[in-house]
């Protein structure tokens, strides 16, 4: 209703969030974008705060009268105040939570019918209450609706395109009413999801994923006009709802739940220049966690190749001799002292180690193709971790290691490895790097907890988890413990205070949950501060920035370590031959072989190919793997050779399967420089 006047207001719709000119006078108006009816006071409705009763469902379940059951489901499902108000669990400290089990009842007994008339009634109630809800959700109070439609499992049946265009019509108003509520608010549906069960949370998870690869999918053009499109946005918003739980949960669950498959198929370099442009538009880059790891490593090849252009390009102009590469030279018996002194030449210098890596060891032929740079990125890393050097400490049972506290070697040396990391991203280069994932959550500024002592310190952490435990009251005479931190030097246990005057404080149970917080913030910060530091400063000369913030700590770690799995049938899967196929005689032998092999010849097997232990992070199939054969009678005792930079191995003409089996031990002994074993 209007009153007369022609003076307008503006003000934003409920669902979509567009900017909207309406009456200064009327007490509602729709929306022009996503036709939803917004009301600015509240709406008047019949009935209001009826309660659902699931006993009066059930007896009219039984009693198979569907018309008056239509009746009944339409009287609730379609008022906001009465669905609202219905499912309230009571002896509960939030006087809005929901009865989930009473919900589930509620919906078995619908979908039991399996009657087309009602869940056509209900789906067509459920568009109603949101489309007009009736008021501004702005209490916790008044979205309880909400979530008792997100739990409607109607909206998993998507075997018809009806149901599909139906479902797809509820999910876009109901991540539309939610992406459009307060803070406030979305931080109680965060605490909310952060309380269901993981198969129950990944179910809200891949709900709203199919709403995404639905709507970018089916829809004409969508992969062109998702930045404009409300829906969309609604959705991303929703996602990152449930991302934000995910990361209070415990235990999460992995992050590539989260990535949409759908998300891989846009134009990801213009997404991500949007983004970094700071666009008035949605994009993808604006919600990571929907982008999954290929993408974010194609992101990183793409900025990459960009930051390269420009250099190339700005030299060119101003006449300045260009050389593309990064280049050292390095002396193998002499790797950290030469790596050290090139790295810190470069910087003095001002060479951009952003530039291609190009690795020569001097004395040595051979062109750097690729293999080169993985071989010294590759020694390098194992010789930084040798315990001679003492610059980590290791713990026998998790095989992890942490940044020594009594470490006196140069802090350049943690610089020149936390550049080494940044070499290794920047060039696509997987390394065995025994570092657990606090070590990537403190690059990118994460707090790290109990769970992260847990990886490295399995013990330790079990030794905390019984401290928690413990209800009796004789705490300080059972554990003995005080806060301090204790740590060995030169075989003698020291001493460090984690309070003032800690050594004189006992820990009992009014104060234990303090002790596990201050030794975690000692062991992973205080402790290593000025070595962490170092190591910061070098991998953020490589890696910093925008795409930085995209990732997560696992997808860093993952970006470093890759895969550990080597499945020999689907690297067999990926495989291209030359002047061979798969059913040459010796090709057959190789797969055999191989197929035999347990894991640690695996990973010499792929050291010797490809230069590293390791699959890459996107999996097996992104990665390239050829056998080259040589049918020359000549090469019969030649043991195997590789390219490493190609992901290369050439197999010669051999007499039996056993030859062939033995000369690429050997060969794969020889490469490593252990010898014959």
């Amino acid at each position: 209703m209007r009153a007369a006047g022609g003076q307008m207001k503006k003000g934003r719709c409920f669902c979509c969030d567009s900017l909207l000119q309406y009456p200064a006078d009327v007490t509602c108006f729709r929306c022009t974008v996503c036709d939803t009816i917004n009301d600015i006071t509240p709406a008047s409705q019949v009935k209001e705060n009826s309660v659902l009763s699931v006993e009066t469902l059930s007896m009219l379940s039984e009693m198979g009268n569907i018309a008056i059951f239509l009746e009944y489901i339409n009287c609730y499902f379609s008022r906001f105040c009465n669905l609202n108000s219905s499912f309230k669990k009571s002896g509960e400290s939030d006087p809005y939570a929901i009865d989930y089990d009473e919900l589930k009842r509620t919906y078995d007994y619908i979908e039991l019918l399996d009657n087309a008339a009602v869940t056509k009634e209900v789906m067509s109630d459920l568009v109603t209450v949101l489309k007009r809800p009736g008021r501004r959700l702005q209490n916790i109070g008044d979205i309880r609706f909400l979530l008792i439609i997100f739990e409607c499992p109607l909206l998993f049946h998507n075997g018809t395109k009806e149901e599909k265009l139906r479902n797809h019509e509820i999910l876009k108003r109901l991540f539309g009413l939610i992406s459009c509520l307060s803070n406030n608010l979305h931080k109680y549906m965060v605490s909310v999801f952060t309380l269901y069960s993981e198969e129950n949370f990944k179910k809200k998870i891949e709900l709203v994923n199919h709403f995404i690869s639905y709507r970018l999918m089916e829809f004409e053009d969508m992969y062109k006009m998702y930045p404009s499109d409300w829906s969309i946005k609604a959705a991303a918003r929703i996602m990152a709802l449930l991302y934000a739980a995910n990361n209070m949960r415990s235990p999460s669950v992995p992050i590539s739940e989260f990535y949409n498959m759908a998300v891989d198929l846009i134009d990801i370099s213009g997404d991500y220049n949007n983004w970094q442009n700071v666009q008035p538009c949605f994009s993808f880059c604006q919600y990571p966690c929907l982008i999954s790891l290929g993408q974010k490593i194609n992101i990183l090849r793409m900025e990459s190749k960009q930051y390269l252009s420009t250099i190339l390009h700005n030299n060119i102009s101003r006449n300045i001799p260009v050389n593309p590469y990064f280049s050292i030279q390095i002396r193998r018996d002499h790797l950290i002292k030469d790596s050290l002194d090139q790295i810190q030449l470069a910087l003095k210098n001002g060479v951009d180690m952003k530039k291609r890596l190009n690795v020569k060891f001097i004395g040595e032929a051979g062109v750097d193709a690729g293999g080169l740079r993985k071989e010294w990125l590759f020694l390098l890393v194992k010789e930084l971790f040798e315990p001679k050097y003492g610059m980590f400490k290791f713990d026998e049972i998790s095989g992890l290691c942490w940044f020594s506290p009594t470490s006196f070697e140069n802090e350049n040396q943690y610089k020149l490895l936390g550049i080494i990391i940044g070499l290794a991203i920047y060039n696509n280069i997987i390394l065995d790097i025994r570092l657990p994932l606090a070590c990537y959550k403190r690059l990118l500024n994460y707090n790290c907890n109990l769970e992260d002592l847990r990886e490295i310190h399995p013990q330790l952490a079990r030794s905390f988890d019984e401290m928690l435990k413990y209800e009796n009251d004789d705490m300080e005479d059972i554990f003995c413990m005080n806060f301090v931190a204790t740590y060995s030097e030169f075989g003698k246990a020291v001493q460090v205070p984690l309070i003032e005057n800690g050594e004189d404080i006992l820990v009992n149970k009014s104060n234990r949950k303090e002790f596990i917080d201050r030794y975690i913030a000692w062991f992973f910060v205080e402790s290593v501060d000025r070595k962490f530091d170092a190591f910061k400063e070098g991998f953020n000369l490589l890696c910093s920035g925008n795409l930085l913030s995209l990732c997560r700590p696992e997808e860093i770690q993952s970006m470093i370590l890759g895969e550990e799995e080597i499945d020999i049938d689907r690297l067999r899967g990926i495989t291209t031959y030359k002047k061979c196929d798969a059913d040459t005689q010796v090709v057959k032998w190789f797969w055999e072989i191989v197929g035999q092999y347990n894991e640690e010849m695996k990973k010499k097997l792929m050291i010797f190919v490809t230069g590293s232990d390791r699959i890459c992070p996107t999996g097996i199939e992104d990665m390239k793997f050829t056998i080259t054969f040589y049918e020359n009678e000549i090469g019969k005792d030649y043991l195997p050779q590789t390219h490493t930079c190609f992901n290369e191995i050439l197999l010669f003409n051999y007499v039996s399967k056993e030859s062939l089996g033995d000369k690429l031990r050997k060969a794969m002994y020889y490469s490593e420089g252990f010898g014959i074993k």
